[in-house]
């Protein structure tokens, strides 16, 4: 009895620690144009995830429908290792956040600077001119 105590325990703590961290349960498009995007996003992290969509997910029904980086996320990580620590861990993608407010019902409406982030990942040599 105490072994299965223990499995069942041991089992839920791994399926709990499991969690993808780019996960975002709704996204929402508001408006957007050549430079920018407004979208509410519910999710716990909500900043990151609409910027880890636009890099390389896209948004559907966007000026931004296809991926920002063409390539896998894995293989952008590994080539460029210095540049995502930067961006991610030190949370260096909430510069090109312009605007965020907590709605209502909990979300957060996000406006995102899409064409800076372009220029920065262009002058960073993550992406060339045009996508190509």
């Amino acid at each position: 009895m105490k072994f299965l105590k223990t499995f069942c325990f041991a089992a839920a703590f791994l399926l709990s620690s499991c969690v993808n961290r780019n996960k975002i349960s709704n996204i929402q498009l508001i408006t957007y144009d050549d430079s920018s995007i407004t979208v509410d996003a519910d999710a716990a992290e909500p900043e990151y995830g609409v910027i880890y969509h636009l890099l390389f997910r896209g948004l559907p029904n966007s000026n931004q429908t296809v991926p920002m980086i063409s390539t896998s996320e894995e293989q952008t990580k590994q080539q460029f290792p210095a540049y995502f620590k930067n961006f991610i861990d030190n949370r260096r993608y909430q510069t090109f956040i312009t605007s965020s407010t907590k709605n209502s019902n909990g979300s957060r409406r996000l406006v995102i600077n899409t064409k800076a982030l372009r220029q920065d990942l262009e002058q960073n040599s993550i992406i060339r001119k045009f996508g190509y």
